[in-house]
């Protein structure tokens, strides 16, 4: 496939996500990131690139950065220090890019009517897709991310594929994290991964466990922290047996499950907690205490082939949604894209349908704030 689709991933450079550097190589652009590992795995399955774009003016290109730049204030993020202009860049040598945001305005896209254009928005993530876009890309790309894990694997005749051909816009099951059950070993040497021991805990878990806690996890061997940057994390995966949620922490999406899954891990974690992705978690070893968390680290210590049994399961599921049916479905949007007959001006005329009833959906869900707020204030 790597022979046939040319991808370029992109993001505008005040972007506080994902990577910093384009090369030299995918591991130097995966250690440039700021958090998180990303599609890193499109480099795997297509001829992939990564560029850095300066910000666009455009008012579709401070979409994301208004969503998530309350969350990021005071941060200190890391940028590129070389980022290309995108009306520089010739995106025709194309088949498809990928949008972290809207970072190439409406303008240059519509320049290059045989690129497929699609994009993420990461606030908000695979749970709940903003009004705006429900109803498809907009922007006059082609294809919306929802972030969502891919369940199904797409044919020319599936909704998706239709959609596409008929109207040149869809919406598509495309996790955030492109990753199989081996990208992340693959990409660091063997002589980094030896005899695994040991734990490593999600992130909000570290502020939550008690000294006392600590101490029972000692048990299975080293508990792993003091990291820096998401190289660091890959290395203490790659050493871990197992990565764990404490039961006691806040909620949270779930990606770090699957980049922990790819590294080699097997992941313990409460289902209630893992709001996206809970069915990567088998229901058997599903707990809602820490004593219940202690009894199944316990039960995999003593029946290895339990453990082998419960990784094999973990790593056929991201293997499958993660990577295989993803990277089967974007191209087979892509063919659908390329035999479609629909013009640029009828695809223009699909997007504006629907942006009519996105609109009205947000002005109404505005209404009806105000009037609950109105009865809680008369009611008092």
């Amino acid at each position: 496939m790597s022979d046939q689709l040319k991808i370029a991933l992109v993001k505008q450079n005040s972007c506080y996500d994902l990577y910093t550097q384009s090369g030299p190589d995918v591991r130097s652009i995966l250690e440039s990131s700021n958090m998180r590992t990303g599609a890193i795995g499109l480099w795997q399955a297509f001829d992939c690139s990564f560029k850095i774009v300066l910000d666009s003016p455009e008012k579709e290109c401070q979409l994301g950065q208004r969503l998530w730049n309350k969350y990021v204030q005071g941060w200190s993020y890391k940028r590129s220090l070389s980022p290309e202009s995108p009306d520089d860049i010739d995106w025709s040598l194309y088949d498809i890019v990928i949008s972290v945001d809207v970072a190439i305005p409406s303008r240059i896209v519509r320049k290059f009517p045989k690129v497929m254009w699609c994009y993420y928005i990461i606030e908000l993530g695979p749970s709940r897709i903003p009004n705006i876009c429900r109803g498809g890309p907009l922007f006059g790309y082609n294809v919306f991310l929802n972030q969502r894990l891919s369940k199904t694997e797409l044919s020319a005749k599936s909704s998706e594929a239709l959609s596409m051909f008929n109207t040149r816009r869809a919406i598509l099951d495309f996790p955030y994290y492109i990753l199989s059950s081996k990208t992340i070993q693959e990409l660091y040497s063997k002589s980094a991964i030896g005899k695994r021991d040991g734990i490593m805990l999600s992130h909000y878990s570290y502020s939550v466990i008690s000294e006392s806690e600590e101490a029972v996890l000692s048990e299975f061997g080293e508990l792993y922290g003091n990291y820096a940057t998401i190289g660091d994390i890959h290395k203490l995966e790659l050493k871990s047996k197992y990565f764990v949620v404490h039961p006691q922490c806040k909620g949270m999406a779930g990606v770090a499950l699957i980049e922990a899954i790819s590294a080699g891990c097997l992941v313990i974690a409460p289902r209630r907690l893992i709001f996206a992705f809970s069915e990567l978690i088998s229901h058997s070893y599903n707990y809602k205490t820490f004593t219940e968390m202690i009894e199944i680290l316990r039960f995999f210590e003593s029946d290895s082939s339990a453990y082998d049994r419960e990784r094999k399961v973990q790593s056929s599921k991201i293997d499958k949604w993660c990577y295989t049916n993803p990277i089967n479905n974007i191209a087979c949007l892509y063919n659908s894209f390329r035999a479609s007959n629909c013009s640029l001006q009828k695809q223009y005329i699909y997007e504006n349908i629907n942006y009519v009833p996105a609109t009205l959906e947000k002005i109404i869900l505005a209404v009806i704030r105000m009037v609950t707020q109105s009865c809680c204030h008369w009611s008092k």
